[in-house]
């Protein structure tokens, strides 16, 4: 038979081992990691673009966490007097995005150098375009590149 004695200090003994490992665990602040902006963050910047009738050409430069850009898409919008056009001096509508992602073959990214194409485009509209880029850290904000205008 079994004392009641020894199972209270069995439980005892329990308590006493367990206690420091329980509250270990309730002690300290807890936060989710923060991203560190000079180590995880990259600019972009339009080195190259070319127009070929129905297609825009882009190359771009990543500076910094090159490994940290998960999608770049191309905003643009067509520069006219037509319904739906933006006009050349008036502020950026990005009206149409395409976006690239790393898992698609169009996102050319080789060291710091990232290559896009855009097809599909009229060929006698001018358009007005710029690079965004996400981070694959969501705390990070958009990257954008500078506003270009495209020639016919």
């Amino acid at each position: 038979m079994i004392r009641r004695g020894a199972i209270a200090r069995c439980l005892v003994a329990l308590l006493v081992l367990a206690l420091p490992a329980l509250t270990g665990c309730v002690l300290g602040i807890k936060e989710w990691p923060q991203p560190v902006k000079a180590e995880d963050a990259f600019s972009l910047e339009v080195v190259a673009a070319k127009r070929t009738d129905t297609c825009l050409l882009l190359t771009l430069s990543v500076g910094g966490s090159a490994e940290r850009l998960y999608r770049a898409s191309i905003q643009y919008e067509a520069v006219g007097d037509s319904d739906g056009q933006g006009c050349e001096g008036c502020p950026f509508v990005p009206r149409k995005a395409e976006h690239f992602t790393r898992e698609q073959s169009a996102f050319d990214l080789h060291g710091s150098t990232l290559k896009l194409s855009l097809c599909g485009l009229d060929p006698q509209t001018r358009y007005r375009f710029r690079v965004a880029g996400k981070n694959d850290l969501p705390a990070l904000p958009i990257v954008y590149t500078e506003v270009f205008v495209t020639t016919q």
